[in-house]
């Protein structure tokens, strides 16, 4: 009789997700002026999404500004001092405590300036905060807020969120026996010294058609979910047309 191999295919359900999930949240409290994408598009990294009213932040910037300024003031009326008393001393024109407290002053106001410039640099950067931009290139989704909310009121308020979708990731389940006999097939290439290939993974959607790509495997979890005897498993499968979006479910193979 003829013996042939005959592949053993292990099955289970997978749903999308994106290689990276990015939550945009508010990052100032602030009323939202504009949303500038168009939801469920494609975005690319530094992209401008959304901007909040900059008024409040820039009024802010420049009081920053006005009090750096006044406090450069003030150090440099201390170093004048602290020239103009230290030939004085030296003659004994001046007590010596006069001059180190002039030099204390001169301290305390170069700690003046510092301080004061970490104000304005923090003012600078809420203001940056006011356009909100895209981390990263990806595919968005449907926003969250709309313009006139006041957002970030309390905490950082989610304004939308990115996925990365090329490759795709599925995650799916495979019972704990199938898991072990995936795990031992591995193991018996390995120890007959051959070079173990990567599993090929498929991928049917919900229509019926096959994704024409094979994934590969990219993560398996750490541990056997108890309740259910079964063990979380991450493919990826490249994605180029973006056909297959984070939430889909499908029947790996």
């Amino acid at each position: 009789s003829l013996q042939q191999d005959v592949p053993v295919y292990l099955v289970g359900i997978g749903e999308a997700r994106g290689n990276t999930e990015i939550e945009i949240r508010a990052r100032v409290t602030g009323y939202l002026e504009t949303v500038d994408f168009q939801e469920g598009s494609m975005v690319t990294r530094g992209q401008r999404l959304y901007t909040l009213d900059r008024a409040p932040f820039e009024a802010k910037l420049a009081q920053a500004r006005g009090q750096l300024a006044e406090a450069e003031a003030q150090l440099a009326r201390a170093r004048q001092d602290v020239v103009r008393f230290e030939p004085l001393v030296a003659k004994n024109a001046i007590s010596r405590q006069e001059y180190e407290t002039s030099v204390a002053y001169e301290r305390a106001a170069v700690a003046g300036v510092d301080a004061a410039r970490a104000t304005v640099e923090s003012a600078q950067i809420e203001l940056g905060y006011t356009t909100v931009t895209a981390p990263a290139d990806g595919l968005i989704g449907k926003t969250e807020v709309y313009p006139g909310t006041l957002v970030g009121q309390g905490s950082s308020t989610l304004l939308t969120r990115i996925s990365r979708v090329d490759p795709i990731h599925v995650r799916f389940t495979l019972a704990e026996k199938e898991y072990l006999f995936l795990f031992r097939r591995q193991e018996v290439l390995k120890a007959g010294g051959a070079e173990v290939p990567k599993v090929p993974i498929r991928l049917v959607l919900a229509d019926g058609s096959e994704l024409p790509d094979t994934g590969l495997l990219v993560f398996i979890d750490r541990a056997v979910e108890a309740t259910t005897g079964t063990i979380l498993l991450e493919a990826a499968f490249p994605n180029r047309n973006r056909m297959v979006r984070p939430g889909q479910f499908g029947r790996i193979r």
